[in-house]
């Protein structure tokens, strides 16, 4: 069983490599995580002899398929969570971030698929009659590639919520990704008008694929 350290420090690491930063100085690391630099150190030769993550002798830290995977995963469990008790409970963005650090490390997958489901349908199927939908299949717009059509589940940004709402971005709309800008955003196609988002932003709307 991964530690919560080690899935924070996945998740962290995947978060910088959707938004263009793939190779994650341990110094930036420590500040993200809110740690020691030699703490960290440690716990980062483990994960690389376990196969998550490489470092350099510069000590900047890629991330594995491997890593990159349990990363994406705790990354998504984090923003369902933290979707259903913001939106779905009515809980404070700060609070709801907090419970979702806390859950995302023990929560089973099937457990975020259901509640994944319930929060695009509230109030349909019960568990017996819940379609089964691939399994995360959900993921943040920006993972998404070029060409893709998409479909807003939930829209979790704590400032420019509103924003994003009077730019027709709610959810249950569909979205064409435009084109990537590494390290810069993406641009995204809605009801026929582009719209450029912050990697930032990007990575706080879930969306899944249709079908």
């Amino acid at each position: 069983m991964r530690s919560s350290i080690r899935e924070d420090i996945l998740e962290t690491l995947y978060k910088e490599k959707v938004t263009g930063n793939s190779a994650v100085p341990i110094g930036s690391l420590a500040i993200l995580l809110d740690r020691d630099a030699p703490e960290l150190g440690e716990i980062l030769r483990e994960m690389e002899r376990d196969g998550d993550l490489r470092l350099s002798p510069e000590m900047t830290i890629t991330l594995t398929p491997r890593g990159e995977e349990t990363g994406g995963k705790t990354m998504r469990k984090h923003r369902i969570l933290e979707c259903f008790f913001s939106e779905m409970l009515g809980m404070a963005p700060e609070t709801a971030g907090k419970e979702a650090c806390t859950l995302e490390h023990s929560v089973s997958d099937e457990a975020i698929e259901r509640l994944g489901n319930y929060i695009r349908a509230p109030g349909g199927a019960g568990p017996r009659g819940m379609r089964r939908a691939k399994r995360w299949q959900v993921m943040t717009l920006i993972e998404g590639a070029e060409g893709d059509t998409l479909v807003i589940s939930c829209v979790r940004c704590r400032g420019p919520g509103s924003r994003l709402h009077d730019l027709g971005l709610f959810p249950g709309t569909p979205v064409e990704v435009v084109r990537k800008i590494p390290g810069n955003g993406i641009v995204i196609r809605v009801k026929e008008s582009d719209i450029a988002l912050s990697p930032e932003i990007a990575a706080s709307i879930i969306v899944e694929r249709p079908g």
